[in-house]
C-alpha cells in the first residue's frame, strides 16, 4: 500500500525576510524530503551565479511540478502586493495562473505569520483561497498533517459513499409515517458524534418510539370486525418493532456498559400505552395486538442481550420488579410476565396466515414474523426460554404475572442451545453470572428443582412437557 502513494513534486516560494525565517523554510523542506516528498528549493536547487529570476520562473511554469507552496508572511506579502523582487516576479506568473483558473490547487497558501490583530498575510491575489495554517507552535503540527494529506492525495474528509433513500421516502403514501425511523437515524447519528450521552440519546429515542406504538391503537372498535382489525393492526406493527430491534442492538453494541434501569424505565412507560383508547367504550381484547407487540420487544431485547453477553442487564431485567399503571389507572407491580400477559383474542382466533388454530396462537405469529435480518426463530424461541427458565430461578413465576412462554411447543423443535451447552464447563463458567450461581453444583441443582417443577406442571398445562423434554439430566452439567 506504501508503495502506490506516491506526493506531488513541489515547489517551495518564500522570501528571503529573515535568517530565522530561512531556516524556517529549510526545516520544513528537509521534513517534507524525509517523508518522501520531492521538494525543489532554492537553498539546494541553484548555485552561485546563477539568474535566480529564471530558477522561479522555470520551477513555477515546470510541468513536472504539481504543487507550489507559498509560504506567506508579512515580507512575502509586502512584496507579493507591491511586486517587488523575485518575489513580485513569481506573483506576476502565479497571479496570472490563479485568475484564469479559479478552482486551481496547484498554488498552496501556507500561512507562517500573523499581524498584531491575529490576522493572516496572505497576498492579494490568493485572498479568498484556502489556506494550511502553520503560524505558530500550536497550527504548526496540525497544518503539516494536513499539508502531507495534501500532497499525498489522502485528504482527513473525504466525501461518503452515497447511499440509498431512506426507507421513509418511498413507502405507500397511505402506511402510516412513523416518526421512529428519523428517531433512529438521530439515534445513530449522536451516538457517533458524542458516545458518551449514549443514555440521554436513549431516551429521546424511545419517546418517538411510544408515540409510534400507541398510534397503532385500535380507536373504532367494531365488534364484528375487531378480530380482523387487531390482525391487521398486527401486522403493521412489523416495522416498528424492527426499528426497535435495530436501535437496541446498536445500543447494546456501542455502549460501553449497558444500563439495564433505562430498559426497565422503557418498559414501565410503554405498559400504559398498550390500553390506549380514544373512548369510554371498548373491548378487552382490542389491546391485544399491542400486548403481543410488548411481548416480542422483551423478548428481542432479552435476545440480544443473551447474543452479547450482556449477562448482568439481563438478569437485572428479569429479577426487577416492574412498577406500572394498568387500563384502570391503578398503580400495580409485578415481574417480567407483565410484559406478556394472555391475548385471548389471538390466542381463541384462527391465524390469518394459515386459517389454523395453534396450541399457541402467539407462539405460531412470534416464529412467523421472525424477519429480522441476524436473529433466528430459533434464538428467539431460546430467548423466550431463558426468560421462563431465569423467571422460575429467581422465584418470578407468581400465578397472575409469571413469564409462561408462548414459544414452549417450540422447545423441542427449535432445540434449546444454552441447555446443550451447559453440558460444556467453558460455557457454564461464562454463564454463571446470569444465574448467580458459583459452582457446578448449584447448577445441578437448578437443572434438577427446574426439570422436577415442569414435570409438575405438565400435569396441569401439557405444554410445560414440551419444556420438560428440553432439558438436559442435571449430572451432564459442566460434564466437559
Amino acid at each position: 500500500m506504501e508503495k502506490d502513494l506516491k506526493a506531488d513534486k513541489v515547489f517551495i516560494s518564500y522570501a528571503w525576510s529573515s535568517q530565522e525565517h530561512e531556516e524556517w523554510v529549510v526545516e520544513l523542506a528537509e521534513r517534507l524530503e524525509n517523508d518522501g516528498v520531492e521538494v525543489v528549493l532554492d537553498k539546494w536547487d541553484s548555485m552561485e551565479g546563477q539568474n535566480l529570476n529564471a530558477f522561479m520562473q522555470r520551477s513555477v511554469n515546470d510541468p513536472s511540478i504539481t504543487k507550489v507552496l507559498v509560504i506567506c508572511d508579512e515580507v512575502y506579502t509586502t512584496k507579493a502586493n507591491g511586486f517587488e523582487g523575485g518575489v513580485g516576479t513569481e506573483t506576476v506568473i502565479i497571479s496570472d495562473k490563479v485568475y484564469q483558473d479559479v478552482e486551481q490547487t496547484k498554488f498552496v497558501p501556507i500561512v507562517a505569520d500573523r499581524n498584531e490583530e491575529g490576522e493572516a498575510y496572505i497576498p492579494t491575489y490568493l485572498k479568498g483561497s484556502k489556506y494550511i495554517d502553520m503560524s505558530s507552535e500550536q497550527n504548526y503540527e496540525d497544518g503539516y498533517e494536513k499539508l502531507l494529506r495534501n500532497l499525498y492525495g489522502k485528504p482527513e474528509y473525504v466525501r461518503p459513499k452515497r447511499g440509498t433513500v431512506p426507507t421513509f421516502l418511498v413507502r405507500d403514501e397511505k402506511e402510516v409515517k412513523l416518526i421512529t425511523y428519523r428517531a433512529l437515524s438521530r439515534f445513530k447519528h449522536q451516538v457517533e458524534k458524542k458516545p458518551k450521552n449514549i443514555e440521554v440519546y436513549f431516551n429521546e429515542f424511545t419517546v418517538s418510539f411510544m408515540q409510534d406504538f400507541a398510534a397503532y391503537a385500535i380507536s373504532n372498535p367494531v365488534g364484528k370486525e375487531l378480530q380482523q382489525q387487531v390482525f391487521t393492526n398486527l401486522h403493521q406493527t412489523i416495522e416498528l418493532r424492527n426499528l426497535y430491534i435495530e436501535f437496541i442492538t446498536y445500543y447494546i453494541k456501542e455502549t460501553e456498559n449497558v444500563n439495564a434501569n433505562l430498559i426497565i424505565d422503557f418498559f414501565e412507560e410503554l405498559y400504559p400505552l398498550i390500553y390506549t383508547k380514544d373512548s369510554s367504550t371498548f373491548y378487552d381484547v382490542q389491546f391485544d395486538h399491542l400486548k403481543f407487540l410488548t411481548t416480542e420487544l422483551m423478548i428481542y431485547t432479552v435476545c440480544s442481550l443473551y447474543k452479547y453477553k450482556e449477562y448482568s442487564p439481563l438478569k437485572e431485567i428479569v429479577r426487577n420488579q416492574y412498577i406500572v399503571v394498568n387500563d384502570t389507572d391503578r398503580e400495580i407491580d409485578g415481574p417480567v410476565g407483565l410484559f406478556n400477559s394472555y391475548k385471548l383474542l389471538i390466542e381463541e382466533a384462527r391465524l390469518p396466515t394459515t386459517g389454523q388454530k395453534y396450541i399457541s396462537n402467539s407462539g405460531q405469529l412470534i416464529i412467523e414474523r421472525a424477519n429480522f435480518n441476524g436473529i433466528s426463530a430459533s434464538e428467539l424461541v431460546e430467548a423466550d426460554f431463558l426468560l421462563f427458565f431465569l423467571s422460575y430461578h429467581y422465584d418470578k413465576l407468581d400465578s397472575m404475572f409469571g413469564w409462561y412462554s408462548p414459544t414452549t411447543p417450540y422447545f423441542t423443535t427449535h432445540r434449546i442451545r444454552i441447555m446443550s451447552k451447559l453440558k460444556s464447563k467453558r460455557f457454564f463458567d461464562d454463564v454463571k453470572e446470569l444465574f448467580s450461581i458459583s459452582d457446578v453444583e448449584e447448577m445441578k441443582t437448578l437443572v434438577k428443582d427446574f426439570k422436577d417443577f415442569l414435570k409438575q406442571e405438565a400435569r396441569s398445562d401439557g405444554r410445560s412437557m414440551f419444556a420438560h423434554n428440553g432439558i438436559i439430566d442435571p449430572s451432564e452439567v459442566a460434564k466437559f
